[in-house]
């Protein structure tokens, strides 16, 4: 092999190429994660239960039907309710169904309906009540009562004053052949019968103006001076005055308990001529009306009835002043039993 020495080298003819530069290598696709299995189809939704049906309307008088909302101091879930006191319901339970009949029980602290008729007692008795109403009464309008009892009192004396003259020396038509004891006794024995006759049907209409003036303070109504002359059912209160005055003169002849018996029937018809007034009854009806009213209320009457005895009394004993103030305020009281015992309203 020659050798070129102190030559030059060989060159070569093309230059060398310049190197390409490297790619780098490409990472690899990441591998996709695997697609999850489909979730199993979810279960079919049961049907709703079927609602039940809506509770009967509560009866008139029941309460809603809808429980209440549980009140503060329950007792957490789990634990027994409480026993409710008195015999209630506990909260959350359903009231009773109604008793037979569709209407309810009373609400709490209604009075209960009265019964039908005039017998039904009252519980409590009303005695002192109505002597105090009485008086409060008295108090507030006495003036007009014992006025106008002054004016019936000189009427009643100017009636009886002409009854008695005109029957006085009625004996001297009955003079049998002269006899004038066998005719004044004849003629007195009329003369007294009718005397007495007039004296208690007058009694009876003055009693039954001042019986209208007094269920009139118990309504409330504004008392006038005029009040006590006017005759309410002037009808009824005339053929009750008769029979009344005929069942005490038949009484008051019978011998030894005539009086007796007479002051028993007298309280029995206690209330006869209030009927007759106030509830515009025929006088036999009121005469049951009171019997029955009384008999129901035995005790209550029986001691008002001895303790306005006494009240007048009292009032003779005064020399008959004590009688204006005895007979009003004892009216009164009367009118006050007589409305309480039926359950009517009372004014204040």
């Amino acid at each position: 092999m020659s050798e070129n020495p102190g030559g030059t080298p060989p060159r070569d003819d093309e230059p060398a190429k310049a190197a390409e530069p490297v790619e780098p290598p490409t990472a690899p696709d990441p591998v996709a994660p695997a697609v999850p299995d489909p979730a199993p189809a979810a279960p079919p939704v049961p049907p709703a239960p079927p609602v039940p049906p809506a509770p009967p309307a509560p009866a008139y008088g029941q309460p809603p039907a809808a429980p209440p909302a549980p009140a503060y101091g329950q007792p957490p879930a789990g634990y027994p309710p409480q026993s409710s006191p008195y015999g209630q319901p506990a909260p959350g339970s359903y009231p009773p169904p109604p008793p037979p009949g569709g209407y309810g029980p009373p609400a709490p602290g209604a009075y209960p309906a009265p019964a039908g008729g005039y017998g039904a007692p009252v519980q409590a008795s009303p005695i002192g009540e109505a002597y105090s109403y009485g008086w409060k009464k008295f108090t507030q309008s006495g003036g007009l009562f014992i006025l106008a009892a002054l004016v019936w009192f000189v009427a009643f004396i100017i009636v009886l004053s002409i009854v008695g003259a005109i029957f006085g020396g009625f004996g001297a038509l009955f003079y049998p052949d002269g006899d004038m004891s066998a005719g004044l006794q004849l003629g007195f024995s009329l003369g007294t019968f009718v005397f007495s006759a007039v004296a208690a049907i007058a009694g009876y209409l003055i009693q039954a103006a001042f019986i209208r003036a007094a269920l009139d303070v118990t309504e409330g109504r504004q008392l006038s001076f005029g009040d006590f002359f006017k005759i309410v059912e002037p009808g009824p209160v005339i053929l009750t005055a008769l029979i009344l005055a005929l069942v005490n003169a038949v009484l008051n002849v019978v011998p030894f308990f005539g009086g007796l018996i007479a002051l028993a029937v007298n309280f029995l018809l206690l209330f006869t001529f209030w009927f007759v007034i106030d509830k515009h009854l025929a006088p036999i009806d009121a005469m049951k009306a009171s019997y029955q009213l009384v008999t129901a209320n035995l005790s209550t009457t029986i001691l008002f009835y001895l303790l306005s005895i006494a009240i007048f009394i009292g009032g003779a004993i005064l020399c008959g002043i004590g009688l204006l103030v005895a007979v009003p305020v004892v009216l009164l009281a009367t009118a006050f039993l007589f409305k309480r015992l039926l359950g009517d309203p009372i004014a204040a």
